[in-house]
């Protein structure tokens, strides 16, 4: 296949479950926003910048949206917002150190 398979006559893809995964690891695996218990009542942020400066994304969340914007500080620090929706707290973890999270804050290591 050289297209998406959704399409009349040809209803297999090859490429329709590899095209959602940038955006799963974008929110995922960069930012690190993940379910830290089940039903995703509480969260955890441990993001994994790699070789970017900053990120900015936000996440559907039954109870709102969850966002998040970071940007390095110097080699090993991170400084951002955290933004959560009501009724739901979480942790953020940056390299091994965590922290409470609930609403928005600011966040800096």
């Amino acid at each position: 296949m050289r297209t998406f398979g959704e399409i009349e006559g040809e209803p297999r893809s090859e490429c329709h479950p590899w095209s959602a995964t940038p955006a799963y690891e974008l929110l995922a695996t960069v930012a690190g926003i993940e379910p830290a218990s089940p039903g995703f009542s509480t969260v955890r942020i441990a993001p994994s910048l790699g070789s970017l400066h900053r990120v900015h994304v936000r996440m559907p969340h039954p109870l709102g949206e969850i966002e998040v914007t970071l940007e390095r500080k110097g080699i090993n620090g991170v400084a951002g917002k955290v933004s959560l929706p009501e009724g739901l707290t979480g942790i953020f973890v940056w390299k091994g150190k965590e922290v409470p999270i609930a609403g928005r804050q600011e966040i800096s290591f």
